[in-house]
Parts: structure tokens; C-alpha cells; sequence
């Protein structure tokens, strides 16, 4: 670039296109845009905690149109400022029609999935959610769970954040332990077909269907999800485990 081509305001703004490229640039980036919002509605939600599919295709979309002209003499402010103007006013419509449409919220935002209900996980029935089963229990050891049989029902909301809905104490049953977590201390696990080791209940480790077994007797498949592998049912939160055996003899 040649000294005198410094702050030439016809380079800075327009550039060497001719003015009928802003309509192709408003056009490219309204396809870019939307097409931007479908890949994030489908790309999940675990990237998104805390952040709209709306917000997170605005940052994409902002920080090229904006960045681009500020460092590359060769794109004009102009085209930028196109293409910010359309990410705006594409924006407010959108938002206009997911408060008018509850089938376009639906689409762009999503629904909140069921992930637990009475004691037993339906992650792996929702497979859409895209949360697995280690992030799930993270999320509910935040919410100071510390046993499945604690959850009435807990949902995967749009932001992408776990709530969850628990039982008073007095109502709390047995249920699959989740403390410690399963990577720093791994639970003892029994498979169908070998004995029961005592009359207790038991928790499938998969789906954390909870059933009541006579000692001496194999360990049958899972009601639910016919899969093979138990774990001892934790009957109460670990901090009332502790205050028993402080008050014992």
C-alpha cells in the first residue's frame, strides 16, 4: 500500500466494488446467519451452558464482521457495517417470531428434556440431550444430591443447566449412589446371576431402577433396561449417614 492510499475514504468505506455488492453481502450473510442458527440448534447443548443458540451465533457472527474490517485494509467498513446491520434486524425478527411462535421457539430454542424421574435416569431414552451420564451427575452433586432416590424429577433446560425438582426428606428412598464420583472412587459392582450377598436393595448401575433382594439369591437382569450390573442402594444422604453413626452407641 502506497503512502497517499493512507485514509483514502473511498478504499476505507467502499473499496473498489461496486455498491450493488452490499445486496450480495446482505444476502450472504443472511444465508451464513441462518444457516449458522440450524448447525447450532443440532449441535447440542453441552457447549452452551448459560448461553442462548441465539447469543452464540451473534458472537460468531459479530466477531468476523467486525474484527475483518479492523485489521484488513482490502475489506471496507462498509461491507462490515452491512453485514452487522442484517445480523441485527435478522436478529429482532427472529426474536419477534419465537414470542409470536411457540413452534419457532421450539425449533431455534428447544424444550427442556426429562433426564430423571422418581429415582430412575431417562438420559439414556433422551438421547437428544447430548448430556452424559458423568455430566448429569456432576450437575446434581451441585444441587447437593447425593443419590438418585433424592430426585423426583430433574430436566436438561434450554440453557443447557440441570434443575431438578427433590423429595422432601421424610419421602427420600433408596436409590443408585452418586459420591463419590464414580472416576476417584469406583463402587462395588455385582453382576446377574451371582449371589445376593445380603437381603437389601439394590440399584441398577445403568438406569438406577432400585429393587428390593433376598440374600442367597442370583442377581437377576434389570426390570428396566435389562441390563446386568447392581450397586447397594444408598438409603440416605451421606451427611445423615454420619450424624447416625456419631449419635450411635
Amino acid at each position: 500500500m502506497d503512502v497517499g492510499d493512507v485514509f483514502d475514504l473511498q478504499r476505507m468505506f467502499v473499496g473498489d466494488f461496486p455498491l450493488l455488492f452490499l445486496a450480495e453481502i446482505a444476502v450472504r450473510t443472511f444465508v451464513l446467519y441462518a444457516y449458522a442458527l440450524i448447525m447450532l440448534r443440532f449441535m447440542g447443548r453441552r457447549g452452551m451452558r448459560q448461553i442462548s443458540v441465539f447469543d452464540l451465533a451473534i458472537i460468531i457472527a459479530l466477531g468476523s464482521a467486525v474484527g475483518d474490517p479492523m485489521f484488513y485494509p482490502d475489506v471496507p467498513l462498509l461491507h462490515g457495517m452491512v453485514v452487522i446491520t442484517v445480523i441485527v434486524v435478522v436478529e429482532r425478527l427472529l426474536a419477534e417470531i419465537v414470542q409470536r411462535s411457540e413452534k419457532a421457539d421450539t425449533f431455534i430454542s428447544g424444550k427442556p428434556i426429562r433426564v430423571v424421574y422418581e429415582g430412575r435416569l431417562e438420559l439414556l431414552e433422551n438421547g437428544e440431550s447430548g448430556l452424559s451420564r458423568e455430566e448429569l451427575f456432576s450437575e446434581l452433586r451441585n444441587l447437593q444430591v447425593q443419590q438418585l432416590g433424592q430426585v423426583h424429577v430433574a430436566y436438561l433446560e434450554q440453557s443447557g443447566e440441570v434443575s431438578a425438582f427433590l423429595y422432601d426428606e421424610q419421602e427420600v428412598g433408596p436409590g443408585l449412589p452418586i459420591v463419590p464420583p464414580w472416576d476417584l472412587g469406583p463402587p462395588v459392582a455385582f453382576q446377574a446371576g451371582d449371589n445376593v450377598p445380603d437381603s437389601n436393595t439394590y440399584a441398577c448401575q445403568n438406569c438406577g431402577t432400585t429393587i428390593y433382594l433376598e440374600g442367597e439369591r442370583p442377581f437377576p437382569t434389570c426390570p428396566h433396561c435389562e441390563r446386568e450390573q447392581w450397586l447397594r442402594a444408598l438409603r440416605v444422604p451421606l451427611k445423615r449417614m454420619r450424624d447416625d453413626r456419631q449419635e450411635g452407641p
